[in-house]
């Protein structure tokens, strides 16, 4: 007795269409528009390491005990600090963009940030021992414990530890962290920013950060 299958001739036909169907899926797939990759963020020039002069970082560096090693700079009125850690930098001031009753801005390790510093909190960017930072001068960069800081203007410091990163200019600030990340402070509406920062929060892979 013939199965139904054989009757109506479903096998054949069924094998038939399954491999076409497949093909064509096959095909769907691999086409050039569905494997095109997405372009990479650009690198802001504040990032952009090839437009600054390096400088020694001996000279940020106070050789007091009570300062643990830490580096201390400044660009205008912001007052930075980096280290002991790897990966640690804060700055102290307030663009007109941040939230009331705060006092700068850190990150922490490369693993969270740009985070505001609260007024209440006891985090500090001054030198215990009284160290005067030195001034980091306008198109120049520094890199101390994995951190690199550029001074891309006269009122404008831009820090960068490895995804994440913050710019702080009088009028504005932009920060930078990965990708579906949330452990970091929120960016100003895109219309107080510069035109060329106002797309993405997220920095290229390549080149890659100092280490």
């Amino acid at each position: 007795m013939q199965s139904a299958r054989a009757r109506y001739g479903f096998g054949r036909w069924s094998l038939v269409v399954a491999a076409v169907l497949a093909v064509v899926a096959s095909g769907t797939l691999m086409s050039p528009t569905a494997a095109r990759a997405a372009p990479p963020p650009p690198l802001p020039a504040e990032f952009n390491l090839a437009l600054y002069t390096p400088v020694n970082p001996a000279q940020f560096r106070p050789l007091n005990y009570a300062d643990n090693g830490r580096g201390f700079l400044r660009v205008g009125r912001w007052r930075c600090a980096i280290g002991p850690q790897y990966r640690y930098v804060g700055c102290e001031g307030r663009p007109a963009t941040a939230p009331p009753a705060v006092r700068g801005v850190a990150i922490s390790g490369d693993q969270q940030g740009p985070w505001w510093v609260p007024d209440w909190s006891n985090y500090r960017v001054t030198a215990p021992s009284g160290f005067a930072p030195p001034s980091l001068a306008v198109g120049t960069r520094v890199t101390i414990y994995g951190t690199t800081c550029t001074a891309p203007r006269p009122k404008t410091i831009a820090c960068r530890t490895g995804g994440r990163a913050f710019i702080l200019a009088p009028g504005w600030h932009k920060f930078y962290y990965p990708a579906g990340d949330t452990a970091h402070s929120a960016n100003p509406a895109s219309r107080y920013l510069p035109p060329a920062l106002r797309q993405f929060s997220q920095l290229p892979i390549q080149p890659a950060a100092p280490k």
